[in-house]
């Protein structure tokens, strides 16, 4: 067993199954978060029902995280909002930084947080804390299914709530 003991075993195949836990946990929060991202500025955008189911369904669907990242930024600084949730573009912007690290990569060896990667040519292999993980799936529910959830309140027009 190259001198790995069965206690030794049992802990790596532990901390496989948590960390693939963790990293599930994370991706799914990933894909809650674009998808209240293209909610929130679909409701910016639009002018009614229709424009705004549009845009959700045929516009911003097609944009990058990233360019949805940046658009939802500019968005929250032109209408103030910003002040008032200063950590949902930090939180997206390290949801989906470390989404894309674990999307492209492989784990590396016994230890399922050590991941290996190629990129432009070049193998690099990185350790990540199953903290770090767990941390920000912890802060992307709670951006996704709080802060944003007002966001999106707040982003649809008044014939929303008016059923004009």
């Amino acid at each position: 067993m190259d001198g790995m003991g069965l206690g030794s075993l049992r802990r790596s195949n532990f901390d496989k199954a948590g960390f693939a836990m963790a990293m599930h946990d994370l991706l799914g929060h990933a894909v809650e978060a674009e998808l209240m991202m293209t909610s929130v500025i679909s409701a910016h955008l639009g002018r009614d029902l229709e424009s705004i189911f549009l845009l959700e369904t045929k516009a911003i669907a097609q944009l990058s995280v990233n360019s949805k990242i940046s658009l939802l930024e500019e968005i929250m600084q032109s209408e103030g909002w910003d002040q008032d949730f200063p950590f949902i573009i930090p939180v997206l912007r390290a949801i989906f930084a470390m989404r894309n690290k674990l999307a492209h990569s492989v784990a590396y060896g016994f230890d399922a947080s050590v991941r290996s990667s190629v990129r432009r040519g070049t193998a690099s292999t990185d350790a990540i804390p199953l903290k770090t993980i767990t941390g920000l799936a912890r802060s992307a529910h709670f951006v996704t299914n709080v802060e944003m959830s007002f966001l999106q309140v707040r982003a649809l027009p008044v014939s929303y709530w008016t059923a004009e």
